[in-house]
């Protein structure tokens, strides 16, 4: 009898691990079976990273990627690449819970509008969401800079093209 039950249990351990292997049961065996979606836009989102991508660090970005996607849309994910490359370097885990304590703070769509002014929010640790205020007005900063660069920049050329700008009013 103590033979029977040693080659039952025996033969249930290979029934289960063969079934596990391929997909068929147990809790590998159905994360595995789970496909991930990844963007269509994916290819664009790698062909704008400006650095060399290794190949250890190849699977680290697409997930990023696909996560960001995911949270955010496709077409906001690839701003983000462009705006701020380094949003791929940053740590996946991070994106939904700093959004859901951003969201608790601000409401969904400030809070989705702020990471599109400043996507470095993204690499913000959420034990570091707290007071947000801050990271709040400082996106639009952010998102002011390009438009302020370039004011300033005319602002200076037309004072130099100007023979009688005095700045020290000397």
């Amino acid at each position: 009898m103590m033979r029977l039950l040693n080659t039952l249990a025996a033969a249930v351990l290979v029934l289960a691990t063969a079934a596990d292997g391929f997909g068929l049961g147990g809790s590998r065996g159905r994360a595995a079976a789970k496909k991930v979606a990844s963007s269509p836009l994916l290819d664009d989102a790698l062909a704008s990273y400006p650095y060399v991508i290794k190949d250890e660090e190849r699977a680290r970005l697409v997930g990023n990627f696909n996560e960001l996607a995911r949270i955010y849309g496709d077409d906001d994910a690839l701003d983000f690449v462009k705006r701020q490359p380094r949003t791929l370097k940053f740590n996946k885990e991070n994106f939904q819970l700093c959004l859901d304590a951003w969201t608790e703070q601000f409401g969904d769509e400030k809070a989705m509008a702020m990471v599109r002014r400043n996507p470095g929010v993204l690499g913000i640790k959420p034990e570091q969401t707290g007071d947000a205020e801050a990271t709040m007005a400082f996106s639009y900063v952010v998102a002011a800079g390009p438009v302020l660069g370039a004011a300033i920049a005319i602002a200076a050329l037309a004072a130099g093209a100007n023979t009688d700008f005095n700045p020290y009013n000397v």
